[in-house]
């Protein structure tokens, strides 16, 4: 007789007169794996590139997502696999991003994005369409920042420091005694990115302001995305050529006019991008 599975965590259920004399072998299995459901944990390696996981790896409560990624990856759940699961997101950015880490059911269901440093609660089921879905149940803070979202309805009051690694949401008013800091730092203080050598902007630098001496900076193609916008500041008595890439479209702000631009001695320029690989320019000492 042949054993058959189960749909979630494949647990052998033998068949009826099977393992005769030999049951410690398929019992000792299966108490295996509830144990790994209910507490191991499975390290995914970003860098290998998204995966369909399988069943050695996706019994675990626990998945712990690592590595220095250069591109997003998806990792996917079997066809009608329901679960819960803590999915923790420790990954950095090698090169370019930021780069995202998404679970994802094969089914054709909801999928979710895992915040970077956040431990994030959720469930796979199965909706009213008989699909499998993926939701998030909640958020795990492993000290007073929270690493993750921290959604509310009201006001969000913080006597001394509020902080988030990707995003905090409020209905009405968010409010901290002395600093708010988002994943660039204090939202008071523009972040410096002070470079001493010719520079291409990354994707990090939206936001910021970069500070040259000498090598000028390239504007690359398909880094930035509409709405974000870079300062520049040419911190020295000789003049900077910013480059557009080959791709990219840098008008200069009021004008029609398009191309490489000179910031000025201690000049001071920003950079806004308006769609894609498409950029304004304009400040003191642009021209």
């Amino acid at each position: 007789m042949v054993s058959t599975y189960t749909t979630n965590k494949v647990i052998e259920k033998p068949a009826s007169g099977d393992y005769s004399n030999a049951w410690a072998a398929p019992v000792n299995i299966d108490w295996d794996i509830i144990d790994q459901a209910f507490g191991t944990t499975t390290s995914l390696n970003a860098t290998t590139g998204s995966a369909t996981l399988s069943a050695a790896q996706y019994r675990s409560l626990f998945l712990n997502v690592t590595g220095a990624m250069s591109a997003s990856v998806t990792y996917t759940l079997p066809a009608s696999v329901g679960g819960q699961w803590v999915i923790y997101n420790s990954t950095t950015d090698s090169s370019g991003g930021p780069w995202t880490v998404t679970i994802s059911p094969a089914g054709g269901g909801a999928s979710i994005v895992v915040p970077r440093l956040t431990r994030l609660v959720v469930v796979s089921y199965l909706n009213a369409s008989s699909v499998i879905d993926i939701a998030v149940l909640g958020y795990l803070l492993g000290n007073s920042t929270n690493a993750g979202y921290l959604t509310m309805s009201g006001a969000i009051t913080a006597g001394t420091t509020l902080s988030a690694g990707t995003s905090v949401t409020a209905g009405t008013t968010v409010t901290a005694g002395t600093n708010s800091l988002d994943g660039l730092g204090n939202l008071r203080e523009v972040p410096a990115n002070v470079q001493t050598g010719a520079y291409v902007l990354v994707a990090s630098d939206s936001g910021k302001f970069i500070s040259i001496t000498t090598g000028g900076v390239t504007v690359p193609a398909g880094i930035f995305t509409a709405n974000q916008t870079i300062t520049i500041y040419n911190n020295s008595s000789s003049s900077q050529v910013i480059t557009q890439a080959v791709g990219v479209t840098m008008r200069s702000a009021g004008t029609a006019s398009t191309g490489n631009r000179t910031l000025a001695q201690y000049g001071l320029c920003t950079l806004l991008c308006t769609g894609s690989n498409a950029f304004v320019i304009t400040g003191a000492g642009v021209s």
